[in-house]
């Protein structure tokens, strides 16, 4: 009798824990469908609204900014010496940049010493001549612009400066 009492408490652990490794795995499984689920939904359900959203922000980066216009003052002159007959001559030049994209301003703010380095190549490969005349001096405004944009280009992806303000312009 003692041994079929110890046969009956066997058997009853043998169904409790049979019980709890099927719990264990349907809670596992719903788990798993209910992942599955979501990933299904988010993948197939809310996919095409997120292309859409994609082919508005690629719209709105090609369209043209609107708001008032944001100047940056390029902070130190740029000074650049030139030889002409055999004399030195110097050209100091203030900047400022002109845009309506405030992004671009502050990328422009973060990549300032490529920039320079950009323009100071720029003025200095200048004829001394041609600067002298209004037309010499809107070229190279035209090339100064031309030349922030390609910087922003190749750093951010997008140009955005709408034009360069000499603020101080001295040949000497």
């Amino acid at each position: 009798m003692a041994e079929d009492d110890a046969l009956d408490v066997g058997a009853e652990e043998e169904k409790k824990g049979g019980k709890k490794k099927l719990i264990i795995i349907l809670v596992i499984v719903l788990v798993l469908l209910g992942g599955g689920g979501a990933a299904a939904y988010f993948l197939f359900l809310s996919g095409p609204d997120d292309a859409a959203q994609g082919e508005g922000a690629v719209a709105e980066e090609s369209a043209p900014i609107e708001g008032p216009s944001i100047y940056l003052e390029l902070d130190s002159p740029f000074v650049v010496d030139f030889m002409v007959s055999g004399k030195q001559r110097y050209l100091q030049l203030n900047m400022t940049l002109k845009s309506r994209d405030a992004e671009q301003i502050d990328a422009i703010k973060v990549h300032m010493p490529l920039i320079r380095n950009s323009l100071v190549l720029l003025f200095s490969s200048q004829s001394f001549d041609e600067l002298q005349t209004l037309e010499g001096k809107k070229a190279l405004k035209e090339a100064a612009v031309a030349s922030v944009n390609s910087i922003l280009e190749q750093e951010t992806g997008r140009g955005g400066m709408d034009d360069a303000l000499f603020t101080n312009f001295v040949m000497q």
